[in-house]
């Protein structure tokens, strides 16, 4: 498969992600077996970029990825997210919560771009200084109450599927949506749990036994870890956050348009990418409990793949003006 098509970045931010249109057209063949099964073509992007994160967070999480290779698989996590923004808002219009915020930006988006281009900047540092720099580096991941932290991105996302989902007090399920108790769990109560309908892959569960044992093992060093310094966050209440974040996000009337095709395929996709984001914020809490410059590398790396995910949605929201890629055999 060939994808036709692509964005311009500004030069510090294409510093940091790499173009690599032949890994794009790798990961589009590989996922083409995949796409012409999705239940509708209109979550392609969508569906595209879910696959994406958890089909590169393995080899990641395994230690397998080069630098060369992350600064290339960034780049097309943040514009498969870019180009499902786009997909989304061109089918269904503007999210309601965007146009409660009443963003007015048009490409290129310089300040949006330089503020991702440092956030990636200060990622691939440390992990080019090796695992003692990316030691250092997790408890401000870990802290980011926002969706580049490694412990508020697991809540925030798991949320989001949630409060479609669920009838409250738990969500917003709407009425004309059939009822899918469970399909992801999440809540303030239980710190760091998510649990899914769908079968979570080998690495997330190597990362969850791994994450057991640890926090058996050294309980206090555990809960030093998420009370943290004077002065800052529980870890406990940024995940609370996460979670009660997504409500006002996607809740009310936020997936009104949707057919129900696309409802049924972005909740699929939107629990996928939470396989990775899991295994990072649990690769995150072993490293630091046990001190594991190598665990810690990974951890790093892992976020740093999603990083430009957030920001690529809301780009592809805001790009009014841009086109979708064609995609098409090669």
């Amino acid at each position: 498969m060939h994808v036709d098509g692509g964005r311009t970045l500004l030069p510090a931010l294409a510093e940091q992600l790499h173009a690599a249109p032949a890994l794009m057209d790798s990961l589009a063949t590989e996922f083409a077996p995949t796409a012409q099964n999705l239940a509708t073509q209109k979550t392609y992007w969508l569906a595209f970029n879910g696959w994406m994160t958890d089909r590169l967070s393995g080899p990641i999480m395994n230690g397998q990825t080069s630098t060369d290779a992350l600064h290339q698989q960034a780049w097309a996590v943040f514009l498969t997210a870019y180009w499902g923004g786009m997909e989304l808002r061109e089918n269904w219009g503007m999210p309601p919560a965007m146009e409660r915020l009443g963003i007015q930006m048009k490409a290129p988006f310089t300040e949006l771009q330089m503020g991702l281009a440092n956030n990636l900047k200060t990622r691939f540092q440390a992990i080019d200084k090796g695992g003692d720099a990316c030691l250092a580096l997790l408890p401000a991941l870990m802290r980011d109450d926002t969706t580049s932290g490694a412990v508020y991105n697991i809540a925030y996302n798991a949320g989001a599927q949630v409060v479609k989902t669920e009838d409250p007090p738990i969500g917003q399920r709407r009425p004309h949506r059939k009822p899918r108790p469970a399909a992801v769990r999440i809540n303030a109560r239980h710190f760091m749990r998510v649990d899914y309908e769908l079968p979570s892959p080998m690495y997330l569960r190597e990362w969850r036994s791994a994450f057991e044992r640890t926090v058996v093992s050294k309980p206090d060093a555990y809960e030093a870890i998420i009370a943290g310094e004077a002065g800052q966050k529980n870890l406990r209440e940024i995940w609370t956050k996460g979670v009660g974040f997504a409500n006002t996000t996607w809740g009310g009337g936020a997936n009104d348009q949707w057919s129900d095709a696309y409802f049924d395929d972005t909740l699929h996709w939107s629990t996928v990418v939470n396989f990775g984001l899991e295994a990072v914020g649990l690769a995150s809490f072993v490293a630091l409990i046990n001190q594991e410059p190598d665990t810690a590398r990974k951890a790093v790396m892992g976020n740093t793949l999603y990083e430009g995910m957030a920001m690529g949605w809301l780009l592809g929201f805001l790009d009014t003006d841009g086109k979708l890629p064609v995609v098409a055999a090669a």
